[in-house]
């Protein structure tokens, strides 16, 4: 199986390297990334311009875009073999709830299950861990033997892992949920340049969530590893139903 790994963090993150290492393993695995951190890039994509790509080696490319620039590339510039398998991370804090909406690293896999391909976007509350994210990886390694055939075309599913994983520490702390509600309060700060012209600057967003049952977040905070399965049809059916029958 050829499996196509990217990620929002850049070709220098050690969430991207610690994937191709340990998968490497057991798989094909062809690399391309961009080339600095495009994080909250959902799925944004280059068009009407040049972008540079560099070859490294035979299976591992860097791109001066996004995520999905790379996933793109990776797919149909023919550098690659044809791909079975998407992956996205590992990303350096998780992707839960709303965030799904404009993560680069999920932005990257849903573009993946756009184009057919089974895709699958991986996170860890982890920042900067001492191991490089090989505990992680090497979780993705099983993931990959148990669930990678019940993945389907146009599919993705959003992993996230806790700091530390209770229980047994392994894949069977693995919990199928939904996407919880993620609460998001800015704050900007505010440079004048001249009269009337001001730089606004987001640096983040202080993040709360709510507390529900069966959600991704509350299978993370009980040190689970929460997994969803994410659709790309936005409709909201029971509304439309409603609306239809009116």
């Amino acid at each position: 199986m050829n499996l196509l790994i990217t990620n929002d963090d850049g070709i220098s993150s050690a969430g991207i390297k610690a994937l191709e290492r340990v998968l490497g393993k057991s798989y094909k695995t062809y690399l391309i990334a961009p080339l600095k951190e495009r994080s909250v890039t959902s799925m944004a994509l280059t068009v009407f311009q040049g972008m540079r790509v560099e070859r490294i080696n035979d299976n591992h490319y860097i791109a001066d875009g996004f995520p999905v620039d790379c996933v793109n590339i990776g797919l149909y510039a023919d550098i690659f073999p044809k791909i079975d398998f998407v992956i996205s991370g590992i990303n350096r804090g998780v992707n839960m709830g709303y965030d799904v909406h404009y993560s680069g690293t999920v932005g990257a896999a849903k573009h993946g299950a756009l184009h057919g391909i089974p895709s699958l976007a991986v996170s860890s509350g982890r920042i900067d861990p001492d191991d490089g994210y090989e505990k992680e990886a090497e979780l993705v390694l099983s993931f990959l033997e148990k669930y990678k055939s019940q993945i389907q075309a146009g599919e993705i599913w959003n992993l996230n892992f806790p700091p530390e994983v209770s229980g047994t520490g392994t894949i069977s702390e693995l919990v199928f949920t939904r996407l919880g509600r993620r609460r998001y309060s800015e704050k900007y700060e505010k440079k004048q340049i001249i009269e009337g012209v001001s730089e606004f600057q987001l640096n983040g967003s202080l993040l709360g969530h709510d507390e529900e049952t069966g959600t991704d977040f509350e299978a993370y905070y009980q040190g689970k590893i929460p997994v969803t399965p994410i659709q790309l049809d936005l409709t909201e059916k029971n509304r439309l139903k409603e609306l239809q029958s009116k």
